[in-house]
């Protein structure tokens, strides 16, 4: 009966065993199917991030060029019409050839935010 005894406490205890075991399996299965389902969504989210990111550099990239063009049609009508003034021995007030400057001057900066648009690109 002893021998018995022994074999049912060790039946017991393997069975404990078994049972804790199966448990920590489950428990890590639940721990990966979290991580899987909290990594998916973070992934889901960066490449959504980056979507929405180069949609606006293209935006961006698009309206500089537009703003570039309005600014060289405004450097050209500008010019001309200081020739014209030169033509007829007028000169035009400080603030027509400063708005010329200033066109130059936002050419050059619009060229350097397309400069760094095209370097964020390059980032994806």
């Amino acid at each position: 009966m002893a021998n018995r005894n022994i074999v049912e406490v060790a039946f017991s205890k393997i069975q404990d065993a078994k049972k804790t075991d199966l448990e920590s399996h489950e428990i890590q299965l639940g721990l990966i199917d979290d991580f899987t389902k909290v990594f998916e969504k973070a992934i889901d989210n960066d490449a959504s991030i980056g979507v929405t990111l180069i949609n606006a550099l293209s935006k961006a990239e698009s309206k500089y060029k537009s703003v570039i063009n309005e600014y060289e049609k405004a450097i050209k009508l500008g010019d001309k019409a200081i020739e014209s003034a030169k033509d007829l021995g007028v000169d035009l007030p400080n603030t027509f050839k400063n708005k010329i400057l200033s066109s130059k001057e936002g050419i050059k900066e619009a060229r350097t935010l397309l400069s760094k648009i095209n370097q964020l690109y390059s980032a994806f």
